[in-house]
C-alpha cells in the first residue's frame, strides 16, 4: 500500500477547516456577524498569499492574469452563492447540493488536456456524496418556503467552487504558483470591499464584542491558512478531483469536532439523537473509504 504524500496537505487543509469552522461558530454565537467573517477571511487570504510575488521570477503574460484572475472572481462568487443559499433556506437542502462540488470538479477534470481520472476516483466521488448526505441527516430548525431558489444557489456556488478549482490545476503552472495565487486572492480581497463591506454593521460587524473577537480572530487566521494549503496542493500537484475528495473529509472532522467540544464550549449539536449518531457514523465510514480510495 503505497501513501500519496501530496494529498496529506488536503488532509491537513480539512482538519484545520474544522477547527476555523468550529472557531468562527463560536464567534458568531457572540455577536459576530457572517458577513464580516467572510470579509475579514478574504482580507486575510488576500494578505496571506501576497508574499509570494517576492519570490516570482519568471516572466509573465497577460493570459495568466485572465487565468487567476477567472479563479479569483470564480471563488468570491462561490462564496455569495453558498451564504444566500444557508440565509435563505432550509440548510438540509443546501448542504447536500453544496456537496456536490466534489462531483463537479471530477466531471470537470475531464476537459483538461491530459487529464485521465483514475477509475477509482469515481468510487472516491460517489462514496465522499454518499457521506456527505449521511452526515447531515438528521432534523433542522427550519424548513425552506423556497427550495428551488435555495438549490439554484447551492449548485451555483458548488459549480463556481468547482471550476475555480479547475482553473487553479490549469492556470498555476502556466502563470507560476508563486503569482497566480497572489492575483487570485488578492482580487478575491479587493471585490470584497466594494461588495461586503458596506455589509458590516458599525460595530465591525459585531467582531469587536466581548468573547467575539477572540475566536474570529483565530477562525479567520486558520481559514485563511487551510485556503493556502488546499489550493497550494492544487496548484503545484495538481489532481483537483482526487484533492477535493480528500479535502471533503472537513465535514466527518467538524461533525467529530463539535460533537467533542459542545460540552465544553457550549456549541450547539444535534448528535444526541441515537438514530441521527448511527447515521452519521455510517457517513463518516463512507467518507473514510473516499479518503483511504484516492490516499493509499
Amino acid at each position: 500500500m503505497r501513501l500519496h504524500l501530496p494529498f496529506l496537505l488536503p488532509l491537513a487543509s480539512a482538519v484545520v477547516y474544522a477547527v476555523a469552522a468550529l472557531c468562527l461558530k463560536l464567534a458568531m454565537s457572540r455577536g459576530a456577524n457572517i458577513w464580516a467573517v467572510t470579509f475579514f477571511s478574504n482580507v486575510a487570504m488576500g494578505l496571506v498569499f501576497l508574499p509570494m510575488l517576492l519570490f516570482h521570477q519568471a516572466a509573465w503574460a497577460p493570459g495568466h492574469l485572465f487565468w487567476a484572475a477567472g479563479a479569483g472572481l470564480l471563488f468570491f462568487t462561490g462564496q455569495i452563492a453558498t451564504f444566500r443559499a444557508l440565509a435563505g433556506g432550509d440548510v438540509s437542502i443546501a448542504t447536500p447540493a453544496l456537496a456536490s462540488k466534489v462531483v463537479f470538479v471530477a466531471l470537470l477534470s475531464l476537459a483538461v488536456p491530459g487529464s485521465r481520472p483514475d477509475p477509482d476516483l469515481w468510487l472516491a466521488v460517489a462514496l465522499t456524496m454518499g457521506g456527505m448526505l449521511l452526515l447531515n441527516s438528521g432534523p433542522r430548525a427550519r424548513h425552506a418556503s423556497r427550495p428551488w431558489i435555495t438549490l439554484g444557489w447551492s449548485v451555483l456556488a458548488a459549480l463556481s467552487f468547482a471550476s475555480a478549482d479547475i482553473l487553479v490545476q490549469v492556470g498555476a503552472p502556466r502563470a507560476g504558483f508563486t503569482l497566480f495565487m497572489p492575483v487570485m486572492f488578492g482580487l478575491v480581497a479587493l471585490v470584497s470591499v466594494p461588495t461586503l463591506m458596506p455589509r458590516l454593521p458599525g460595530d465591525g460587524g459585531g467582531l469587536t464584542r466581548p468573547g467575539a473577537w477572540r475566536w474570529g480572530a483565530l477562525g479567520i487566521t486558520l481559514l485563511a491558512f487551510q485556503a493556502t494549503g488546499f489550493a497550494s496542493a492544487i496548484g503545484v500537484y495538481g489532481d483537483a478531483a482526487a484533492a477535493n475528495v480528500v479535502y471533503g473529509s472537513r465535514g466527518l472532522w467538524s461533525v467529530l469536532l463539535v460533537t467533542a467540544a459542545a460540552k465544553y464550549l457550549g456549541v450547539a449539536e444535534g448528535t444526541r439523537d441515537p438514530r441521527v449518531l448511527f447515521v452519521r457514523l455510517a457517513g463518516s465510514i463512507l467518507i473514510l473509504g473516499a479518503v483511504a480510495v484516492v490516499v493509499f
